[in-house]
């Protein structure tokens, strides 16, 4: 037996206070998957759990080095193995069943994918690759999505006891262990703020960059801090500092930050604070909140609710059950009677079994068992929705959704990316043609680029196309919600690409761009960056008039209408599900913003362009058409797909008919 003359480890006693602030960290984020107002930073509870998970595996690996010298690794993993496995394979199996009735086969095999990845303890690095933002509409649709944070916990656990065990070995002193805790916490830190800035979801998803948070609480988990908490008075009221940071971020912070980034350390502080608090045992602190009744039921079920409660609202949110507030009142309901029922049933039994606990590797392998199932079930599903996506109905939508316009679809680069500032011309038509028109605009104007491409070979003049995804030729703050950062990007490349269709002395320029997506109101994700009417207006008028002071001639094309919902998965579901498809259809009021297009036409009309409304093409008086003719509409929420915008060669021809670029033999 080894003394504990290194004062590593903290007591082992079970601590009330710990089970109620994971309470706390649950309830943050059901609250903001929820969607009930209140708690716009309710994503940092998943923080929350990466510093508890690090002060409590710490502490525990901590005792054992102090008592024994050594860690029986095999035994700390058969305890990982039955605390997390059973209900993880319950959930995945019911989550995957029921996508059978919900789901589009593409949704179905993307759901399998990430129950895959889950089931394999990465399904971070799945999402990292397959999501450009957590925080993004696309994401609210896999219901698996917020395993990515149990798989962050799962490869800590695999790497830290062999690498806590290294450093022990290395030097076993309090002090010697706090300054090789602090260097890797420093190191992970930096990446995660340096990759914060560059590429934003590596830095959210990826372990090494969520080490820091572990480490953390590995570091108040050392003897010589919990003694200092309980001699000290100070602790009372560090754990209130604590609590009242948490209050804060949870309050203030919203999904326009930089994520994790510096901000991380509030959320990352102020746990450790409260742990600290918590550990000297006195009278005064938040642990008499923290240990109420309700706050202990909550924190020993927070794994079965954290589990079982994305499914249910992603598959509440796409069965459009009740309105907002009963539908949250149910999805509550049934996310606390599964967590019971599961906890009682499936987690603690497995947890608590006496045979499993008496034997590690009984553990282990059934650990083994639990992943192999996983994983066979996941691949059994991925592959019935390849068959289900195979079948002529449903291989057609899957097609019109994937191709692409002519411009972005083209080797070139047509439509260029969110860092790039320098314009990129691409041509189709004519070569040799003696009349030239320019496409100008984002990937709104980017669907233009098919049926204007078919009109000019048609007709034998050149079209050239300038185009930059997310970016509007109207002047506004630029901003890039996918970058979370102000954008020069946009700014530079619309100035260059203004001179540049100058310089081309174009016979006509086209622009095009979405407006309700950068425009206040509820499409837009712009947040405070959004622009006013007014600041639209004018942002416009900035980006025509050196045109026009050019004497190029420009027709400002309405925006397409937003239907504002991924309609061609909801196509999808409903031919899937053998419900009409006209139940995707989308009120015109919702997917045209009547005052941006008034504002548009008199503008247009001030600085001497032509103003076009072709939205008569996709929308009658009262509906925008999912499906029109049998043939899918929009591609996403917001993108017309190529088989509409094909059709749209006739309207084009007698427009531009009226700036004498098609001739009238070929009408």
């Amino acid at each position: 037996m080894v003394t504990n003359r290194n004062s590593l480890a903290l007591d082992k006693q079970f601590r009330e206070d710990i089970e109620g602030l994971r309470a706390v960290a649950v309830l943050s984020v059901v609250i903001f998957h929820f969607g009930v107002g209140g708690l716009p930073g309710g994503f940092i509870g998943v923080d929350v759990f990466f510093v508890i998970s690090g002060y409590l595996i710490s502490g525990l690996l901590l005792n054992e080095l102090d008592r024994t010298g050594r860690i029986d690794l095999w035994r700390f993993y058969g305890r990982r193995a039955r605390r997390l496995l059973p209900l993880s394979l319950l959930v995945t199996v019911v989550t995957l069943l029921v996508a059978v009735f919900i789901l589009s086969p593409s949704e179905q095999l993307f759901a399998a994918k990430g129950g895959l990845a889950s089931s394999l303890y990465a399904s971070n690095f799945f999402f990292m690759t397959q999501l450009a933002d957590y925080f993004a509409p696309e994401s609210e649709l896999n219901p698996f999505l917020h395993t990515w944070s149990l798989s962050v916990e799962e490869q800590f656990y695999l790497v830290w006891p062999a690498l806590l065990l290294l450093l022990w070995r290395r030097r076993p002193t309090a002090r010697s262990m706090a300054i090789s805790m602090s260097v890797l916490a420093v190191l992970s830190f930096a990446l995660c703020l340096w990759l914060s800035y560059r590429k934003q979801p590596w830095a959210f998803y990826a372990s090494p960059t969520r080490a820091w948070e572990f480490l953390f609480g590995a570091l108040a988990a050392l003897k010589p801090v919990t003694d200092w908490a309980r001699r000290s008075r100070a602790a009372v009221s560090l754990g209130w500092l604590g609590m009242a940071g948490l209050g804060a971020t949870l309050l203030l912070l919203t999904e326009e930050a930089r994520f994790p980034g510096w901000i991380a350390l509030v959320p990352a502080v102020a746990t450790v604070a409260i742990l600290i608090s918590g550990a000297s045992h006195q009278r005064g602190g938040p642990d008499a909140f923290l240990k109420t009744s309700v706050m202990q039921w909550l924190g020993k079920h927070s794994y079965s609710i954290y589990l079982w409660h994305w499914p249910i609202i992603v598959y509440a949110n796409l069965l459009e059950l009740g309105d907002p507030i009963t539908r949250i009142a149910l999805c509550s309901a049934l996310t606390l009677i599964c967590a019971a029922t599961s906890f009682r049933l499936v987690e603690h039994p497995v947890r608590a079994s006496g045979w499993l606990a008496a034997n590690p590797l009984r553990s282990v392998r059934l650990g083994a068992a639990l992943t192999a199932a996983g994983s066979v079930i996941a691949l059994s599903t991925a592959q019935a929705a390849l068959v289900f996506s195979a079948r002529p109905e449903h291989a057609a939508l899957i097609a019109a959704m994937k191709e692409m316009p002519v411009a972005s679809g083209s080797s070139e680069n047509c439509l260029i990316g969110f860092k790039q500032s320098e314009p990129v011309t691409c041509n189709f038509g004519s070569s040799e043609a003696r009349k030239t028109v320019v496409l100008f605009g984002d990937s709104h104007a980017d669907q233009w680029s098919t049926p204007l491409a078919l009109l000019a070979e048609e007709q034998g003049w050149r079209l050239v196309t300038l185009l930059k995804a997310s970016c509007p030729v109207s002047q506004i703050t630029d901003y890039s919600p996918r970058l979370r950062r102000l954008w020069p990007e946009c700014t530079e490349w619309r100035r260059r690409a203004i001179e540049k269709i100058i310089d081309l002395d174009a016979d006509l320029v086209i622009v095009s761009q979405m407006s309700s997506g950068y425009v206040t109101g509820p499409w837009s994700a712009r947040g405070k960056y959004s622009a006013s009417y007014a600041q639209w207006e004018q942002g416009l008028k900035s980006s025509l008039e050196p045109l026009r002071a050019a004497n190029v001639p420009v027709l400002l094309l309405r925006d397409s209408p937003s239907p504002r919902e991924d309609l061609a998965n909801c196509v999808a579901r409903a031919r899937w599900r053998g419900i009409p498809e006209t139940s995707c259809d989308v009120p015109r009021s919702i997917a045209l913003d009547p005052e941006i297009s008034v504002l548009e036409r008199k503008l247009a009309t001030a600085v001497g362009a032509r103003f076009a409304d072709l939205s008569a093409q996709f929308c009658n008086d009262e509906l925008c058409p999912a499906v029109d003719s049998g043939i899918l509409v929009y591609r996403d929420t917001n993108h017309l797909t190529n088989d509409t915008a094909e059709r749209q060669v006739q309207a084009l021809r007698l427009l531009l008919e009226e700036h004498v670029l098609v001739s009238q033999n070929n009408l």
